[in-house]
């Protein structure tokens, strides 16, 4: 295996759970949130790394649903963390008609607000995002290794690899029948590295997949290979996620 190709490829889709943490006083006790059907609430811890008493503002923002109302809401929305301490948020839902045959995904966003600097130097305030997977009761069971059923569809003679479950996926890297990485362009990874039901990615031409590298609900990387077989030539339906090799 190409090890270089597959750390590019965890690199992007890593890229997507967090951003600034290795510089932000406040961080977020995991790099993703699974909020499964069955529970009322989840909790966030937020520590500050620093030794001064920071301010934070947290609050859930919409990725692919069209509906704009707020699903979930943070709460305290806004609070104060001591230095070298720690905060408990709780994530409650907001809405009850949510789609329960497939996961939904989330940013969950923090903003630290840092202490004023009485030397009046520049503060720099960053913020961190990570995802939260709202996950129906009804598929909680059937999670682990869900991976495999992927399939690969020829459409108009072209490959792609379709998300034809009902879970979200973080795919690091897509191998071939000889384990070794298939490559795709920056977009692609980026949409493997949020790969929702009915997304599908264009195939390297001459390419099929045996085998997945995905992201657990831990953060752990797990592989997986397909146990669905290459579907017959369909007519195109141009979905909005499929995309073209380089």
């Amino acid at each position: 295996m190409n090890i270089k190709q597959l750390s590019m490829g965890v690199f992007a889709a890593l890229s997507l759970v967090s951003a600034s943490t290795a510089w932000a006083a406040l961080s977020v006790d995991q790099s993703r949130y699974i909020f499964e059907g069955d529970k009322d609430a989840i909790s966030i811890v937020v520590e500050n790394a620093s030794p001064k008493t920071y301010g934070g503002q947290t609050w859930i923002e919409n990725i692919k649903e069209t509906d704009t109302r707020p699903t979930f809401v943070v709460t305290p929305p806004f609070f104060k963390v001591a230095g070298k301490g720690k905060q408990v948020l709780r994530v409650i839902k907001a809405l009850e008609n949510m789609p329960e045959d497939k996961e939904s995904i989330y940013w969950v966003s923090l903003q630290e607000i840092p202490p004023l600097n009485k030397d009046g130097g520049l503060s720099v305030a960053l913020r961190t995002k990570v995802k939260l997977l709202y996950r129906p009761e009804s598929l909680i069971k059937d999670r682990k290794g869900a991976e495999s059923g992927l399939s690969v569809r020829t459409v108009d003679g072209t490959n792609q690899l379709v998300n034809t479950t009902p879970y979200i996926f973080a795919i690091a890297d897509v191998l071939d029948e000889n384990d070794t990485p298939l490559v795709f362009d920056q977009k692609q990874q980026e949409a493997l590295a949020m790969f929702a039901p009915e997304d599908s990615v264009v195939l390297p031409k001459g390419k099929t997949v045996k085998k997945v590298i995905s992201i657990d609900d831990l953060g752990h990387l797990g592989t997986h290979t397909l146990t669905a077989s290459v579907k017959p030539d369909v007519k195109p339906t141009t979905p909005a996620s499929a995309m073209s090799a380089n």
